[in-house]
Parts: C-alpha cells; sequence; structure tokens
C-alpha cells in the first residue's frame, strides 16, 4: 500500500486490524469502498497513484445479526457510536467516531442500501477482508450521480479481475450473479448497465494503460452486459421497463450518504 500516496496508511493498517481482531471474536467485517479497491487490486496499485483521494473514514460490510456484538468490539476499542443513526436505521447502519484519532467507521449492517441495494447477508464469507468483487462492482454501479473516481475505481477492478467463466474463483466476478439480479429489478439494471457503458469512456484518464489491456477491459465490459441484456427478464422487470424513466427508479440520497 505504501506506493499510494492518496491513503492514509495508518488508516488502512487499522481497517487490517479490526478485520483481523473482529474475526478472532466470530464477527465478520468486510472492508468496502476506497480501501477495499485497492487491497482487491494490488497488480494495478500504481492505477491509483494519481487520484489524490484523502482517506478520513473506513466502510465496513457487516450482518445484523452480529451488531451487538460489532458495538461492543468497537466501543470497546475507544470508537464512539451515533445513536442517532442507529436508532433512525433500525440497526441497518452503525456510524462511529475515534475519540482519539478521529477515524470514522460506518458500518452498513445486511445490505448497502443507497440509490438501489447492494445484499452482504450470507455473502461476506466470500472473501476476506474485503466484500467481494463482484459486490466491489455493484457498489459502484449503483451510484445515480457517478462521479470519476467511481469510474477510475471500475476500471481498475475490471482489469484486474476476469469474469468467473473466464477464471472461476471468489477473486472473479460473478456474472450469473450479476445477471440474475439484473434481470429481476428494472430500476438497478437501468443504472448499472448504464454506468457501465460509459466506463470506457474514461480510459483515457490512464495514459499508462496498454491497448492490449483498455482493449481487454472493454471486452469484459462489452461481454458482461451482452450477458445482462440476454438472460429472460421476470414478468415484474417487463412491468417496470414500461414506465422507464417517467418514474424514479431509484432511491434519494444525501450527498453525504453517498461518499464511502
Amino acid at each position: 500500500m505504501s506506493n499510494d500516496p492518496g491513503l492514509n496508511l495508518e488508516f488502512v493498517d487499522e481497517a487490517l486490524i479490526l478485520v483481523r481482531e473482529a474475526e478472532a471474536k466470530g464477527i465478520r467485517l468486510r472492508i468496502l469502498g476506497s480501501i477495499a479497491y485497492r487491497l482487491q487490486c494490488p497488480n494495478n496499485l500504481h492505477l491509483f497513484q494519481d487520484m489524490k483521494r484523502v482517506l478520513t473514514d473506513v466502510d465496513f460490510g457487516a450482518e445484523k445479526t452480529q451488531n451487538r456484538a460489532i458495538r461492543e468490539f468497537l466501543m470497546a476499542r475507544g470508537y464512539v457510536p451515533d445513536e442517532g443513526v442507529y436508532v433512525a436505521s433500525e440497526g441497518s447502519r452503525h456510524i462511529y467516531l475515534h475519540k482519539d484519532t478521529k477515524l470514522n467507521v460506518d458500518v452498513f449492517a445486511d445490505e448497502l442500501n443507497f440509490c438501489h441495494k447492494v445484499p452482504f447477508k450470507g455473502r461476506l464469507h466470500i472473501d476476506s477482508p474485503t466484500i467481494c468483487n463482484t459486490d466491489l462492482l455493484l457498489e459502484k454501479m449503483q451510484i445515480v450521480e457517478i462521479n470519476l473516481k467511481d469510474f477510475k475505481d471500475t476500471i481498475v477492478l475490471m482489469l484486474e479481475h476476469p469474469l468467473s467463466h473466464q477464471q472461476p474463483g471468489h477473486k472473479s466476478i460473478d456474472t450469473d450473479y450479476i445477471v440474475d439480479m439484473m434481470r429481476r429489478d428494472w430500476g438497478f439494471y437501468y443504472t448499472f448497465t448504464t454506468n457501465m457503458k460509459r466506463v470506457p469512456e474514461y480510459l483515457h484518464e490512464f495514459p499508462s494503460i496498454k491497448p492490449a489491456d483498455a482493449e481487454l477491459i472493454r471486452s469484459r465490459i462489452d461481454e458482461l452486459l451482452q450477458k445482462i441484456e440476454s438472460a429472460p427478464k421476470t414478468i415484474g422487470w417487463k412491468m417496470r421497463s414500461v414506465i422507464g424513466t417517467r418514474s424514479k427508479w431509484y432511491q434519494e440520497v444525501s450527498e453525504k450518504s453517498e461518499q464511502y
């Protein structure tokens, strides 16, 4: 991680320590967001260098059944909870601030629920110390008002990791899982495919990417989109598609909430 000046290495180390020590107590915490992308893309870490992002918090996926244990675990380590957020979200989200380091920790229980829902329940075992690459891709592509840093993260992820049929295993991007989600939910399908189609437009942001690598990224995106389009859709999907964007197809989120 030392090659990436855009990250506070103390915060990265703390995130990894929290995952490891939580696991020792039977608690599953999995990193998401910008740290997770860098941890999952060691072969292309140099591509993140121009992003110059200042890390101010650490985000985790978790399961709601472990809420009490998570709260006790973090509070014992000096993290002070925002009780208002916890109560208002009915335990779906925890926010903590460390009394000494001032590190913000955000925990999403069972799902990331912003523009669209990205489930974590029953999926945290797939990889560690982060959520799996499939869910990392969904995390970015569910953002309606997506920005440059999200496109950049996605480009690196799509370069680093193959689709599941190309290389089976927990590090690959599970096309079947994504396709099944998209064939059932027109709203998420529309946001996801709209964003994915735009990803190649930002390849020029990485002058160091070789032409062959750029073509590999495009081919993976094209193949994933083709699989989504050719999959049979549910009745609910078809009915919602008739309405299209005339009716809001996503949840509104505050600008603060979407920074993860």
